[in-house]
């Protein structure tokens, strides 16, 4: 018989919930000792904005915070801590010079391209034993569980 996974409240081992938000722990904390290891020298969340910069530079604050972290002034810290170690700089928007662009500096595609080669030996030990379709699988589960939460 297979488990109740909706109905089941014996255990909270049954509770979906619970071992999503395990399992997040443990990347988090898995992510923060290969960024260290790594010589990164940032947090997993710097490391998102790094990786949002990558994606498409010259974002706003704004757009920074709303796509990762939902918290504007937890985001400021970030890119004031950032900022002073020199990996991404802030100019104004042409458009609107009440907001500012966020854009990586030289510093910062160096360390992305230091860091970047070894995120994919990291997500293979991460992934091991997964078959590409359990993976996609995976993927598209967490992407119905998400919209389920924010359409909610």
């Amino acid at each position: 018989m297979e488990p109740d996974y909706i109905y089941d409240v014996s255990s909270l081992d049954k509770a979906i919930a619970y071992k999503i938000q395990r399992v997040a722990r443990l990347l988090r904390l898995h992510l923060v000792k290969f960024l260290q290891d790594a010589g990164a020298g940032i947090t997993p969340e710097q490391w998102f904005i790094l990786f949002r910069l990558y994606e498409q530079d010259g974002q706003s604050q704004g757009e920074l915070a709303d796509k990762d972290l939902h918290d504007h002034p937890n985001v400021t810290r970030m890119l004031d801590a950032l900022e002073n170690r020199h990996l991404l700089a802030r100019r104004a928007d042409p458009h609107d010079r009440r907001k500012s662009l966020i854009f990586l500096t030289e510093a910062g595609k160096q360390l992305l391209a230091q860091v970047l080669p070894l995120t994919i030996e990291e997500r293979k030990k991460v992934l091991n034993g997964l078959t590409p379709a359990e993976i996609n699988l995976f993927a598209d589960i967490l992407k119905k569980i998400e919209n389920n939460l924010v359409n909610s």
